[in-house]
């Protein structure tokens, strides 16, 4: 789906793409091109080799809002190579067909490590009306393809990568991570949608914190947190006594919200606490050398931003890979301590009860922040697999080489086909 978060790692790519010469044409619809203005805008400043076609989203024609629908299914690049294994596991093998209780643990057969699902929380749970059409589409289509691009590294995911080869038996390459195409602020802000707040006033109040003295809080784009889950988690940030920057789907559409922050907790916490309504340029705060924790939903950009930051996470999934992602944070990689999210946020409905308590809140907070030993280990632990990052991604590193790789391969093949 080409949400906020899908559309991101496409433009990172194209960018990518054109930086090691290949010619880019970037396809996408004119609600999204709207929101691509500051990349558009860059890319053209730069005179970088990216073309950009706006292809017409018939809404009208099937009585659809004009210019109100923002995910339509064009494209799909892989996440990782973690999630990107379990899903072709699942798919291959049908393990969710008549799978009725969404709490059946699914046993994933083939993979590296013994691994054990609910049905919930597999890739390929999610309903959404009109969905399995388009998803097995999607699987028959990605059959067909000489390979798949991964936005990660070798170096963080070996074994998962090599498997997710030998099982698919086709190409993977590991070309990220892909935010770190972007080297200065210009390019930072421009990726995404326009920032909700001033980044001059961001940076400043982070650079009168001490280094690596603030949480930053963000769920991403796409995940609904309940305005009662909101508060309890607000709650528990106040109850740390630690700073934070917290990123929150606030204003008129969600009046309780307000009137919650208007009635006493933003006076409470304006010494050590900024709050960010709607869009923030996440990745010029995680770099920040204030930043010392990330409370992330586990979505892939985010997840993998945090591991460029070399920042320690707590981890909240709301569904789907998510909860793959947090297994690959806190039980693979040990950069990262649960939150204590059990059960999974229905993407699109209502629900009303709080999942994650202020004192959980709290416990994490303290125990990601503090001074102590298993703290440091976490925080020594999160800047290695930084420094693996960025020397995958430079010049002769693994990502460097498979992304000419890749332009070659695909280069060579249209070549043959012409």
């Amino acid at each position: 789906m080409m949400a906020q978060g899908h559309t991101i790692p496409m433009t990172d790519m194209a960018r990518l793409l054109a930086e090691h010469g290949a010619q880019v044409s970037f396809v996408t619809t004119p609600v999204n091109a709207s929101r691509l203005a500051g990349f558009i805008a860059d890319v053209e400043a730069a005179g970088t080799a990216i073309r950009f076609v706006e292809l017409h989203f018939p809404a009208t024609e099937f009585g659809l809002p004009d210019g109100e629908l923002g995910i339509p299914r064009l494209t799909f690049i892989g996440f990782c190579g973690f999630s990107s294994l379990v899903r072709y596991i699942i798919s291959q093998n049908n393990l969710l067909e008549n799978v009725t209780d969404e709490n059946e643990l699914i046993t994933i057969p083939g993979f590296p490590t013994q691994l054990e699902l609910t049905k919930a929380k597999c890739p390929g749970s999610l309903y959404i009306p009109g969905m399995e059409k388009i998803r097995d589409k999607m699987i028959e289509e990605e059959l067909r393809s000489d390979g798949e691009v991964i936005n990660s590294f070798q170096e963080l995911e070996t074994v998962y990568i090599e498997s997710f080869e030998q099982v698919a038996k086709k190409k993977v390459w590991t070309v990220g991570p892909m935010c770190l195409c972007h080297r200065d602020s210009n390019t930072m802000s421009a990726r995404g949608n326009k920032a909700s707040m001033d980044e001059a006033q961001c940076l400043q109040w982070l650079d009168s914190m001490k280094p690596g003295s603030v949480i930053f809080v963000s769920f991403g784009s796409l995940a609904a947190t309940t305005p009662q889950q909101l508060v309890e988690l607000g709650l528990g940030l106040e109850a740390s006594k630690k700073p934070f920057i917290w990123v929150i789907k606030a204003g008129p559409k969600f009046p309780e919200v307000e009137e919650w922050l208007a009635d006493g907790f933003e006076e409470r916490v304006k010494d050590r606490g900024m709050i960010i309504r709607g869009w923030a340029p996440q990745v010029m705060i995680l770099w920040h050398q204030a930043i010392g924790g990330f409370m992330t939903h586990c979505g892939w950009n985010s997840t993998i931003e945090g591991i460029c930051a070399g920042v320690p996470m707590i981890t909240w999934p709301h569904f789907q890979e998510q909860f793959l992602n947090e297994m690959l944070v806190v039980d693979v990689l040990k950069t990262g301590v649960q939150v204590g999210m059990k059960g999974i946020t229905e993407w699109g409905n209502e629900q009303q009860e709080v999942m994650v308590t202020r004192d959980a809140v709290e416990t994490a907070v303290h125990t990601l922040m503090n001074e102590g030993e298993a703290a440091e280990v976490l925080r020594m632990r999160a800047k290695d697999y930084a420094i693996k990052a960025r020397k995958a991604f430079d010049e002769e590193g693994s990502s460097y080489n498979n992304i000419r790789l890749l332009i070659q391969e695909m280069g060579n093949k249209t070549d043959a086909s012409g």
